[in-house]
């Protein structure tokens, strides 16, 4: 069988189905709760990245779902150009017109990121860290040396 479009051919795809008595054995799965999400945001333009304007709306649509608490961890970037005020502003504008509303905005000095992301996680007791992927890929958060 020939893979799908756009997946390498070593890859193999198997499909599992359960049998009926597995199925009516199954006990319903407890969906997670996250009562408070961090949301982190590394991103130097200060009207956001598509990929922070993406995490801001995936964190305010769980936050609705879980009836979350938002904390807004705002990574200030060496370097960046333009008013710091202006970003804040442009994050409690989406949050608010995504339906989250009463979210804390923390901005902090750059740091090592993940260490200041684990820090502050830790610190307000998160139950789920949010950040874009672009962030990820840019190296803006790296492992600790």
């Amino acid at each position: 069988m020939k893979a799908p479009r756009g997946i390498p051919e070593h890859v193999r795809r198997v499909q599992l189905k359960a049998s009926e008595q597995q199925q009516q054995q199954s006990a319903p799965v407890e969906r997670l709760q996250y009562d408070k999400i961090l949301l982190t945001i590394l991103d130097s333009n200060p009207y956001l990245s598509d990929g922070s304007r993406q995490a801001i709306s995936t964190c305010a649509d769980l936050a609705k779902i879980h009836n979350s608490k938002v904390t807004v961890l705002v990574v200030d970037q060496p370097g960046a150009e333009g008013d710091p005020t202006v970003k804040l502003q442009v994050i409690n504008k989406s949050l608010q017109e995504a339906g989250c509303e009463g979210a804390d905005i923390l901005e902090k000095a750059q740091g090592s990121g993940s260490v200041l992301v684990g820090d502050v996680a830790d610190e307000i007791s998160a139950d789920l860290v949010l950040i874009s992927s672009e962030a990820v890929h840019t190296k803006q958060v790296r492992e600790v040396e």
